[in-house]
């Protein structure tokens, strides 16, 4: 089939959300000017958005990740190729514990709660290790 055909609505919805952000980047460049539009907005945007990036990619690679394909993969299996990385207990905390706790997060994605990723990894590694099960993936 042609590329967008049948996706009209998420068409229109992503030109009027564009539309919304240029209006507002518009706005904002008119108010502050363009120094102050990067040191308010841009700048700790850029911040934040490097971040993001890093940490994630940090989550999803290790070393010995694996990539499966087709039907080798399952939800579990993917999961585990996730990497907890400790940043220090500032840092951690800051991000609620998604840094620390991330391998839980994919697992319980919807039934543990933020507060609770830094309980639920200490259970999900002692469950693995009364288990035998050396899958579990952390780095300092």
């Amino acid at each position: 089939g042609r590329m967008w055909e049948g996706e009209g609505e998420k068409v229109k919805r992503g030109l009027v959300s564009s539309g919304v952000t240029a209006g507002y980047v518009f706005g904002m460049w008119n108010l502050l000017g363009g120094f102050g539009f990067f040191n308010v907005i841009f700048g700790p945007w850029l911040v934040m958005s490097f971040w993001l990036f890093m940490v994630t990619y940090l989550q999803h690679h290790s070393e010995d990740g694996k990539v499966y394909e087709g039907s080798s993969w399952s939800f579990v299996k993917g999961a585990f190729e996730t990497v907890d990385r400790d940043y220090g207990e500032f840092w951690n905390e800051l991000s609620h514990n998604m840094m620390d706790g991330h391998v839980l997060h994919h697992l319980f994605f919807e039934g543990v709660p933020h507060y609770n990723l830094k309980q639920g990894t200490e259970e999900l590694k002692s469950f693995l290790k009364e288990e035998g099960m050396d899958i579990y993936k952390f780095e300092e």
